[in-house]
């Protein structure tokens, strides 16, 4: 056995060999303990009251004693009688047994009489001294010969000097522990009795306990079907009766969980089917077979919510055992109408399934002898997802088959199955929908944007060819002409002149061609500056006007490059599509920073457009401001209608800013 352990390891295995006692010895146990700890308790109560008391009525009775003896003193004091004093004092030691020492002092302190055998204690003299007006004064000090309650009290109001008196706190303790032993002594004998009592009725309350573990234990085994006989309407006897109601719910829980565990089988093998399937229809053909497959029908089918473009009411998707004359005769685009149609209409319940006897579709069926299964009813399962039905499943059942409650849980269970895979489907192919329509328009733009570029870089050349080659042409000639004339001081000074303008002109045209490709004020001042510089140009070449307002910017503030010139451009190309399509007569540019965003607002109150009329290049010129908004994190929202006019509202974030001056 190992000794040497910590002291945690030593009170884990105290409490484990405690857990491991038997209840009749943990019940007389807990008596003991809680038992001793009363006892404890209420011996420390009893000494502390009774010492309490003892002490109260010493330092009373020493006080009484002590104004008696200053009473009997004040005469001897004036009178000079010393050996009255003393006599006084060894009648009081006499008569009272507590009392431990008395001596007198004067007004001076001096000590008149005591009744120590040899002096006053030296110590013992200033221990308590007397305030001036207190009428007694007691304290309470600690003596060889143990605690000492010393009193003060003055004679003739202090004027004849102190009378100093000290009780004895032995008797005290001699009643105090005569008492403790009287307490324990009861206690212990209450305590024998209340642990033979506890033995006793713990051997009565355990028996049928006993018999419940045995029945537990075999329970445990595997034998459910288990009860124990009530002896007592008692707190054990309802223990008894619950146990006994609990094997009986315990053993019809375990046939609910088995068939539960196979419904949960069925379910996991039918999503897994459904997670195989590639297709929509595959899908809703592998959904509609094994889930009447799994309910027992002989008949089912599919019927799906039209598309949001549609006008037709829900028309079936999936079929499986029924007639081809069926399936086509109510798959026509122009089929009447069911009940189907008010389910996913919202019109009716489509929360659980409903067993429908009045379903048209069977009427038609019967009527025009295009179904050769002989089923009479259905039952209607929606499917869900995410709170919202995407269709209904339809089970067919023969005039002699029933559905049991757990059957049409299960068959709800599959139809959300269904919907969750139904949803998936539908979201992937409108994901790929998508995904190829934006990958068409980036094609497009990518083009537009090749095209962009040969048009500027033609338009570059045609305008440095044109204008710049003219102009350096005629600048040439000029200088001719300046050189021929150098005697002819006026003609001099007039060439002179004109090749001033055209070098302006060259630089003029120079300048608006390097806006034009990107401003460099964009890159010097920032682009505060280079929105309102490029709305003032807009302003001088159009007739329209146009105001600009920095909310909360400063010319210097700065923003990333990437930003800057995300923002130039966007505003920009809103600008351009103002002027040249939107016959606009005033446009405001609202440029303003909000909690860490840039925002910019480009508004006309042109002839507006109609969303779903939008023509290819416009649409690309749309795609192309969003781009540029979403490659920084940020949107692009355009709000527009004919005859009011347009909105374009970009926002994206900046990380930091900085004002250069």
């Amino acid at each position: 056995m190992k000794w040497r352990r910590s002291p945690r390891e030593w009170v884990h295995f105290i409490w484990s060999r405690l857990q491991a006692l038997p209840i009749r010895t943990k019940l007389a146990g807990m008596v003991w303990l809680s038992t001793c700890l009363f006892i404890f308790v209420l011996t420390v109560e009893i000494r502390a009251m009774t010492a309490a008391n003892l002490e109260r009525d010493l330092e009373e009775r020493g006080i009484a004693i002590a104004r008696a003896l200053a009473e009997d003193a004040t005469d001897l004091l004036l009178t000079q009688n010393t050996f009255g004093l003393h006599q006084k004092i060894r009648t009081t030691l006499e008569t009272n047994p507590d009392v431990r020492y008395v001596f007198i002092q004067d007004a001076n302190g001096l000590v008149q009489a005591h009744s120590f055998p040899n002096r006053v204690p030296p110590s013992l003299l200033t221990v308590n001294h007397l305030e001036a007006g207190l009428p007694q004064q007691v304290l309470t000090v600690q003596s060889e010969e143990g605690l000492i309650t010393d009193i003060a009290v003055p004679i003739l109001n202090g004027e004849l000097g102190t009378v100093r008196l000290g009780m004895s706190h032995n008797r005290i303790q001699q009643e105090l522990a005569r008492t403790t032993n009287i307490v324990v002594l009861l206690s212990l004998s209450g305590l024998a009795a209340a642990s033979v009592a506890v033995y006793v009725l713990a051997s009565i309350l355990l028996t049928p306990i006993s018999r419940l573990v045995d029945a537990t234990e075999r329970m445990r085994a595997g034998d459910l079907d288990q009860q124990v006989p009530v002896h007592f309407p008692d707190e054990i006897g309802r223990l008894t009766t619950a146990f006994n109601r609990m094997a009986r719910q315990l053993a019809a829980a375990r046939r609910d969980l088995e068939q539960r565990n196979r419904h949960l089988q069925a379910l996991n093998e039918f999503s897994h089917l459904l997670s195989a399937q590639t297709t929509l229809d595959a899908l809703l053909e592998t959904a509609t077979r094994e889930a009447a497959r799994l309910l027992g029908c002989e008949s089912a089918w599919i019927v799906l919510a039209p598309s949001e473009d549609a006008q037709t009411a829900p028309g079936i998707q999936a079929a499986w055992g029924v007639s081809d004359a069926f399936r086509a005769h109510e798959m026509r685009p122009h089929a009447q109408q069911c009940h189907c149609f008010d389910v996913l209409s919202g019109k009716a319940d489509w929360r659980h399934p409903v067993m429908r006897h009045d379903c048209p579709r069977l009427h038609r069926a019967f009527e025009q002898r295009t179904s050769e299964i002989a089923f009479d009813r259905h039952l209607s399962v929606p499917l869900v997802s995410h709170d919202h039905p995407l269709g209904l499943l339809n089970l067919a059942l023969r005039p002699t088959q029933t559905f049991s409650d757990e059957q049409i849980a299960l068959a709800e269970a599959l139809g959300r199955q269904i919907g969750i895979a139904l949803d998936a489907e539908l979201q992937r192919q409108r994901a790929l929908r998508e995904l190829a329509e934006r990958e068409a328009l980036r094609a497009q733009l990518l083009e537009r944007v090749l095209a962009a570029q040969e048009e500027e870089r033609r338009r570059i050349a045609r305008e440095l060819h044109d204008e710049a080659g003219q102009a350096l042409t005629s600048l040439m000639v000029g200088f001719g002409i300046l050189q021929q004339n150098l005697d002819d001081p006026y003609a001099v000074a007039a060439n002179l002149a004109d090749l001033k303008l055209t070098t302006n002109r060259i630089l003029e045209n120079l300048h608006r061609l390097a806006i034009d490709l990107r401003p460099a004020s964009l890159d010097h001042v920032g682009l505060v500056a280079a929105l309102r510089q490029y709305a003032d140009v807009c302003r001088r070449q159009s007739n329209i006007s146009i105001d600009f307002e920095a909310v909360g910017l400063d010319e210097h503030r700065r923003f990333s490059p990437e930003v800057e010139t995300a923002i130039y451009r966007i505003v920009q190309e809103a600008l351009t599509n103002a002027m040249r399509h939107a016959q606009a007569t005033h446009v405001d540019i609202i440029l303003e920073c909000r909690n860490g965003h840039l925002i910019a607002i480009v508004e006309d109150d042109g002839i507006g457009f109609d969303p779903t009329t939008i023509n290819t290049q416009e649409r690309l010129g749309v795609f192309g401001m969003r781009e540029r908004a979403a490659m920084l994190g940020g949107t692009l929202t355009i709000e527009s209608q004919p005859g009011i006019g347009t909105t374009i509202h970009v926002e994206v974030p900046y990380e930091h800013s900085y004002s250069h001056r």
